[in-house]
């Protein structure tokens, strides 16, 4: 009887085990990423809802939109694969949006491989919280802008803009509604190229914006910074790509665009560049520190002197600050020749002579003898 029912207990536990790891590995595939793909404007729309935070909806097709994609409350991608999303012939405005992708409260969308165009409005909207990613992503020929940062966050990783607008370009328009919460944010994570260079970057000046943040990743190729009441795009090298209008109406918080002075040392027909920031000093000591005579092919030259001119008439002051590129020439002067015999070499003439005339003397000497 005993050992029945130790069997029965067995089967009990056995069978229990079992139906909860059936139960544990059906679910283990839902916690999974998906990808979906999809060739159609309704097959995009039914993804996005069946999509949850981690999914990945691809395109096989060009994609013709009748209405504005909304993502809201979940963190997918889109990955364009080279294909475009337009707006239909059909096009209908919703709540005034007519932008082709919104991301609203709670989401986040990365967009690559896309390019998004003809639009009614704008490409992309952040709005109200809503987080946007930016990753090999082109943006032309939209009506209104190419990207509209409507309190919410643009990430820029790798965007290319076409002309997006109707009278004038408009390429990031940073702005806010009435009834949005959320202040706005650019975050630069990489390169921005623009076929258009006014207003790629573009402060609005007739809605509820009162102000905005820029921000830079720590390894991000350009950089956005704020310069007065304006923000500039900067290459790796410092050097201004794209500057915004100025409103200063608006309070921006980021890091402030400080300039690159270029000084062009010139030593002759040679070149020496040193690169400092705007405000800052020169010292003789760093151009002396910078020249080195000998590997430029000067090495029988000193240094006398710096001027402004190649005349040397106008002496150069260092120790002022710096406001514009600066070019120095230096004066150089040959060193003049030691003919002074050395202490070594005279010593060797006293015995070369000494041996000489002593060797003279003795040869002198012997020939009498043999007479």
């Amino acid at each position: 009887m005993k050992n029945i029912q130790k069997i029965i207990l067995f089967l009990i536990v056995f069978f229990m085990a079992l139906i909860l790891n059936v139960s544990f590995c059906s679910a283990q595939p839902e916690d999974e990423p998906k990808t979906y793909t999809v060739d159609s404007y309704d097959n995009l729309v039914s993804a996005i809802e069946s999509a949850k935070t981690g999914d990945t909806i691809k395109l096989t097709e060009n994609i013709e939109a009748e209405q504005t994609i909304k993502i809201t409350d979940k963190n997918i991608t889109i990955d364009g694969a080279t294909h475009y999303i337009s707006k239909a012939e059909n096009f209908a405005l919703t709540s005034n949006d007519g932008s082709l992708i919104t991301v609203g409260p709670g989401g986040i969308a990365t967009l690559t491989g896309l390019t998004l165009k003809n639009s009614e409005k704008y490409g992309v909207q952040a709005y109200n919280g809503g987080h946007v990613i930016l990753d090999d992503v082109v943006i032309k020929d939209c009506k209104f802008g190419g990207v509209l940062i409507n309190g919410g966050v643009v990430e820029v990783i790798n965007v290319t803009l076409g002309f997006n607008g109707e009278s004038r370009n408009n390429g990031i328009e940073i702005g806010k509604g009435e009834e949005v919460e959320n202040d706005p944010k650019i975050v630069m994570n990489g390169t921005l190229t623009s076929s258009q260079t006014e207003n790629v970057i573009y402060i609005a000046t007739n809605d509820s914006l009162t102000e905005f943040d820029v921000e830079n990743a720590p390894d991000s190729e350009y950089k956005i910074l704020t310069e007065g009441d304006k923000v500039v795009i900067v290459d790796q090298e410092n050097h201004i790509l794209f500057e915004s209008n100025s409103n200063p109406k608006i309070k921006i918080d980021g890091n402030d665009y400080i300039k690159t002075i270029n000084i062009t040392i010139r030593v002759m027909d040679k070149v020496v560049t040193i690169a400092k920031q705007e405000g800052e000093v020169l010292t003789k000591e760093e151009v002396m520190s910078r020249i080195d005579l000998g590997a430029l092919g000067f090495g029988n030259y000193s240094i006398e002197g710096f001027y402004l001119d190649n005349y040397y008439t106008t002496p150069y002051e260092f120790e002022q600050n710096l406001v514009e590129d600066l070019t120095i020439y230096t004066k150089l002067t040959l060193n003049e020749k030691d003919d002074t015999p050395k202490t070594g070499v005279q010593n060797y003439m006293i015995i070369a002579i000494s041996v000489i005339a002593i060797s003279t003397l003795l040869f002198v000497t012997l020939k009498r003898k043999d007479i």
